[in-house]
């Protein structure tokens, strides 16, 4: 039972790179998911008991996004010739490898089950040659007598000291007991550094597969995620101590560094699915599309609305089942706006911004609206002298918004750790309302930079929960209603005035059964009440 309960929730084939491999790549799409084997009533066939428990804690029920695609649609892919390389049970869908596309188009649409099949050109299955890093010296933890100090964050003190993360480590907050996923192009080094020693040798390295070349070998290739994992993950007390340092981590590569197409954002949501059933509790995301070797699959700015991309649907769903989705803006800030891409674009992620160490934009920094009028970035983060670990033990300041994001997910981790039962859009709503820029939030600063350590006062935080909501005899701007995949719903202002009567308008409403999230806007910020309709 176990066994199956791997393979039905990822449905990943993984074949050899032993030998180079040109091979045709096709997205497949089916209309539902009829034959089915699976059930609703018995989520354990395809969902760890840690990612019932995660579901069963935040009031989230199973629905047919999370049973897996039917075996009979695959089986058929399969009789194709070709290698049923990943599939994704929230888009419904498969990535089907060939040899060749001759007549592959008409085969494919003619199968049982078939809504549509996109073809996405050649890919190689080759793995490239990984870089050629010097040895450099490996660092050693040190023992400080005095913890939490700016000694022992070393040079990441910086990353966690400008968004007061260090009131959270102080109160004991550091990740225990949660599971953290980071989606990449590879972590070499991970495996060996001195940096992630704690990580292995403390059994918190939970899991590792590559979605692009098949198997579980991460550490090679490129160092980007290697660089990210550090922001999140690294532990040398005294040189350099990150921001969730005792969480464990999920490490998938989902990014092909020999090419650039929609094809990675398939292998993308395959691997947070992969997270999803081993019971993930954050994904953090140093990657985005919008810009593709095909420029005719370039995603136009309309397309930016927080629902149409692969990736984003994937987030947005992901979202809806209890994991917090933390992913970078993008580095396009030098053209001209809007430049976002996927899956920043999500209603339900929290989109994170790069700020140079004065505090403002980083020039590089990508910014909103999307095309349905959002703010994004959500928050800002340090992304400018950004001090990373590199694959070969040396640190190098870099930037970007690929480090900006992981900062945040490791605290917005500790965070969760306190309020474990609010959930994606709690959390992201109380995370943008401790920003310096909550009360007139912009584009290009979103909420503008949060103070973490606002997750210490009080229980829970910033007026989220099942408290009355009150605006302090403050002119309310505006009243806002989200759903728990943080969507904002359309309102009647006129119903939320006073605001008990708003709740009851929820309760009373034709709205599905469900948690929803009122959010309050004054002068001085805003505050969020939780509504539960049984």
């Amino acid at each position: 039972m176990k066994t199956r309960l791997l393979l039905a929730a990822t449905l990943l084939a993984f074949c050899s790179a032993a030998e180079a491999q040109e091979v045709h790549r096709w997205w497949v799409e089916f209309t539902d998911k009829a034959g089915s084997p699976y059930s609703i009533e018995n989520p354990s066939e395809y969902l760890s008991p840690r990612a019932l428990e995660r579901r069963a804690r935040l009031g989230i029920g199973i629905d047919s996004l999370d049973l897996p695609v039917s075996p009979a649609y695959t089986e058929a892919l399969r009789q194709t010739g070709g290698t049923l390389w990943a599939v994704s049970r929230w888009l419904n869908g498969a990535l089907l490898y060939a040899a060749d596309s001759t007549g592959m188009a008409a085969t494919l649409r003619s199968l049982p089950g078939v809504a549509h099949a996109e073809y996405y050109g050649v890919g190689s299955l080759d793995r490239v040659d990984p870089p050629n890093w010097n040895d450099g010296e490996q660092r050693t933890p040190q023992s400080y007598d005095r913890p939490y100090s700016p000694e022992y964050y070393g040079l990441a003190y910086d990353n966690i000291n400008t968004l007061n993360g260090i009131a959270l480590h102080r109160a004991g907050y550091e990740g225990q007991g949660m599971l953290v996923g980071v989606c990449d192009g590879g972590f070499s080094g991970v495996d060996t550094l001195a940096a992630f020693a704690a990580l292995r040798n403390e059994g918190r390295l939970a899991a590792t597969r590559d979605f692009v070349y098949g198997g579980t070998d991460v550490f090679d290739i490129h160092s980007h995620g290697t660089r990210v994992l550090s922001n999140l993950a690294a532990y040398l007390p005294g040189l350099y101590v990150a921001t969730a340092p005792q969480a464990s981590y999920i490490l998938c590569r989902t990014e092909d560094s020999g090419s650039e197409s929609p094809v990675e954002e398939y292998l993308w949501a395959a691997a947070v699915e992969y997270m999803d059933s081993l019971g993930v509790d954050v994904v953090n995301t140093s990657l985005g599309y919008r810009v593709f070797d095909d420029s005719s699959l370039n995603y136009p700015d309309e397309a930016l609305d927080g629902q149409t991309a692969p990736m984003t649907r994937a987030a947005n769903a992901a979202a809806q089942r209890g994991i917090l989705m933390v992913v970078a803006a993008g580095n396009d800030g030098y053209d001209p706006g809007p430049n976002i891409g996927v899956p920043a674009d999500s209603p339900a992620a929290l989109t994170v911004g790069a700020m140079e160490r004065d505090g403002w934009r980083a020039v590089f920094s990508s910014f909103g609206p999307t095309a349905d009028g959002r703010i994004k970035p959500d928050i800002m983060v340090l992304g400018q002298d950004v001090w990373v670990v590199n694959p070969d033990g040396t640190l190098e300041e870099v930037r970007g918004t690929s480090f900006a994001s992981p900062i945040a997910a490791g605290l917005a981790t500790c965070m969760a750790q306190r309020y474990p039962t609010l959930g994606p859009a709690a959390w992201c709503d109380s995370i943008r309302s401790w920003g310096d820029r909550a009360a007139q939030p912009d584009d290009q600063y979103g909420y503008g930079t949060p103070d973490f350590g606002l997750a210490l006062r009080g229980n829970p935080p910033a007026g989220i929960g099942d408290t009355p909501l009150s605006a302090n005899d403050e002119p309310v701007l505006r009243t806002e209603l989200y759903d728990i995949t943080g969507r904002r719903l359309p309102v009647r202002q006129s119903q939320h005035s006073p605001i008990l009567n708003s709740q009851l308008s929820i309760l009373n409403s034709p709205l599905p059964r469900g948690i929803y999230f009122l959010r309050l806007v004054t002068p001085s910020g805003t505050r969020t009440k939780k509504v539960v309709k049984p």
